[in-house]
Formats: C-alpha cells, sequence, structure tokens
C-alpha cells in the first residue's frame, strides 16, 4: 500500500517537493467550464453572470468560516442578472430578473438543498432552471432572450464529447 501512495504522488517541477496531482474535474464541472466559455462568447453584454463556489471539498476550518459567512447549501451553479423594460401607453417600468441555472449530468438528481433552493427563490419570484446539457442551457437562456443576436449557435453542435 505504501508503494501505490507513492506513485499516486508526483515532483513539484519548481520547489521538488513530493505531493498530490491535481484532480481531474469531474463532467459537471467540465460541462460548466465549457458553457461558461461559449456564453462569454454569445451572452448579451448587459446580462451579468457568474458561479457560486458553494460545492468544492474543504477543510473543517474553511467550511466553518464559510458557513459562518453565509454560504447557502444547494445555491445554483450560475446566476443570471439583467433589466427587462416594460413600456407602456403611460409609464416605463424597469425590472431586475435573475435566472438561477443549475447544471446536472442525465440521470443525476438534484440534493435535497437544490430542491429546497429552486423552490425559494421561484416563490421570491426568480426564474430557476435545472439543465443537462450545454444545448439545454443555451435554449433557457435563448428562451429569455439573454443571447446576442449577432451570435448564430445550433443546437445538439455545442457539445462535443
Amino acid at each position: 500500500m505504501i508503494s501505490m501512495v507513492k506513485m499516486a504522488k508526483q515532483r513539484d517541477l519548481f520547489t521538488r517537493r513530493w505531493c498530490q496531482p491535481a484532480a481531474t474535474p469531474d463532467k459537471e464541472v467540465q460541462m460548466q467550464i465549457q458553457l461558461v466559455h461559449l456564453l462569454k462568447w454569445c451572452l448579451r453584454p448587459d446580462v451579468v453572470s457568474f458561479h457560486v463556489p458553494n460545492g468544492e471539498h474543504r477543510d473543517k476550518r474553511t467550511a466553518a468560516k464559510l458557513k459562518a459567512m453565509g454560504v447557502l447549501p444547494g445555491v445554483s451553479d450560475l446566476v443570471f442578472l439583467w433589466k427587462e423594460i416594460d413600456e407602456s401607453e403611460f409609464e416605463t417600468r424597469k425590472y431586475l430578473r435573475v435566472l438561477f441555472l443549475e447544471l446536472k449530468l442525465p440521470g443525476k438528481t438534484a440534493t435535497e438543498g437544490q430542491i429546497a433552493f429552486g423552490l425559494a427563490v421561484r416563490l421570491a419570484g426568480a426564474d430557476y432552471a435545472v439543465v443537462r446539457s450545454i444545448d439545454q442551457a443555451i435554449a433557457e437562456l435563448r428562451h429569455r432572450g439573454l443571447l446576442r443576436n449577432d451570435r448564430q449557435i445550433s443546437l445538439n453542435q455545442t457539445e462535443r464529447s
């Protein structure tokens, strides 16, 4: 068993110390990275989007600090903010719109925290969607008008396996 541990480690090129190699990201993380990369090209410039780093594995000390700072279990992977304008005959109103987007691989189910979070934000008036592919994510964003009109994305060609 000791030899297996030594084989799993590698020597750092600069410090020359033995360390664990970086873990390869899981497929859900890879899907999110691909989506974010695509959105940098086709998302409207007036839309604010960001990732909430809530789910990574952390040591107990860091986890306790983040919990004290208000980390909420089940928060969606990506958040989108944009302004919607409602023009009537007498006045123009501007509304802040929010979409919480949860990415899941096909066959994977949402956690209890994710389900509770989705229900809470819907009750608060925000949009919430669970998508299982990049194509579904693009369709959700297109449905809300968040993609640039001068960029064309053909569905079923965005995912590369």
